[in-house]
């Protein structure tokens, strides 16, 4: 069996069809891990439950694992880090279970697989962020809620008139609504009422914000791993970096997607820098495709050392059936330079589209004319 990456895979026991979302929340607060492995009465992996799936459900923090259960596949090599980020974004799941010998005994997250890559970010935060809009200190918690199990946040920014006062974890989160009530039960109060505590202001769970980063500069990798905040030049809050959304951003599944796409002089770049020139070329690729016959989007990119910095220049190119569409940009920054170029080109390709529909609206009605309906 290859060996571990130490520290990648969190350790942990896995619970029961018939164990409780309290004790899933639990585990997930203590350990910090978006998911836990389940097994059947026989100790048989059954699947995982994960952090977002009980926060979407907001069932009673007695209801058995069993309906949360999904089957996720289980890792059981996880010393290629790449095929596990992409085992991540093929099965949509924020953490997988780990085996040995057939039987669960842990976990990987996106964070602790960001913390084992190591990547050396040279693009602004701005350029990976998921960008949204802060929650108020007076919004309810279940707007949290709706919001982590919505996008998959491991942080939710608060902010008041738009300044940054705290974040609210997903850990503190999934425990607030699952084990809270039966916390409070056990005091004699509000004994599992769970509305009452889901509309509690975000103010009360809240904690500070232990990383920032502004737009335009280039996070840490520890930074991509825990994930943080980012803020304009103002100071307001403008985005979030998540690790479980990161990957799936980073890795789009390129090499499975059904599209001619061909990507040239990325390959010195760093590995982020790589994955999102990637990931914006097949988001290009794919929309081409469903409205065109696309023969091959490609993509040429070169650097031209100035000085102590490097000036890059992009070709994109849209073949089609009929035609293609083609744009250039320069940018001090290769991610920036083949988008512009890419929007370029689509949009040369978009008002192709328009004027061929135009056309044929015209021809209809000029047909209709003579004909006299």
């Amino acid at each position: 069996m290859a060996s571990r990456p130490a520290g990648l895979v969190v350790r942990l026991n896995p619970l029961g069809l018939d164990d409780t979302a309290s004790l899933a929340a639990t585990v997930m607060w203590q350990l910090e891990v978006p998911a836990v492995p389940l097994v059947d009465r026989d100790g048989s992996y059954a699947g995982a439950a994960s952090i977002f799936s009980l926060l979407r459900r907001r069932a009673p923090p007695t209801s058995k694992l069993r309906g949360f259960a999904e089957r996720v596949p289980a890792l059981e090599d996880v010393s290629d880090h790449m095929a596990v980020a992409r085992a991540f974004v093929r099965t949509g799941f924020p953490g997988l279970p780990v085996m040995e010998g057939g039987r669960p005994v842990g976990v990987v997250s996106a964070r602790r697989l960001l913390l084992a890559m190591n990547l050396s970010p040279r693009v602004p935060a701005g350029s990976i962020m998921h960008p949204l809009e802060p929650l108020s200190p007076d919004d309810p918690i279940d707007k949290a809620r709706q919001l982590a199990s919505g996008v998959g946040l491991r942080i939710i920014p608060v902010a008041s008139s738009g300044r940054l006062v705290g974040v609210v974890r997903v850990y503190d989160l999934v425990k607030h609504v699952y084990g809270t009530p039966l916390e409070r039960r056990a005091l004699g109060e509000r004994a599992g009422d769970a509305e009452y505590y889901l509309s509690q202001p975000v103010r009360s769970l809240m904690v500070e914000a232990s990383r920032v980063v502004e737009a335009d500069t280039v996070p840490t990798a520890q930074d991509l791993a825990e994930g943080c905040v980012v803020v304009d030049e103002r100071g307001a809050v403008v985005g979030v970096i998540s690790p479980y959304l990161l990957l799936r951003r980073l890795l789009p599944a390129v090499e499975e997607a059904a599209v001619p796409l061909h990507v040239k002089g990325a390959e010195d770049l760093d590995f982020i820098s790589q994955r999102l020139i990637y990931a914006k070329s097949l988001e290009v690729a794919r929309s081409v495709a469903e409205r065109a016959r696309l023969l091959e989007l490609s993509v040429v990119l070169k650097g031209r050392p100035k000085g102590s910095s490097t000036r890059y220049e992009a070709f994109a190119a849209i073949k089609l059936d009929v035609g293609v569409h083609s744009a250039k940009a320069e940018s001090w920054n290769p991610v920036e330079a083949v988008s512009e170029a890419l929007d370029a080109a689509y949009r040369r390709f978009a008002r192709a589209k328009e004027r061929v529909k135009e056309r044929r609206l015209s021809l209809e009605r000029l047909r209709k004319r003579l004909l006299g309906e």
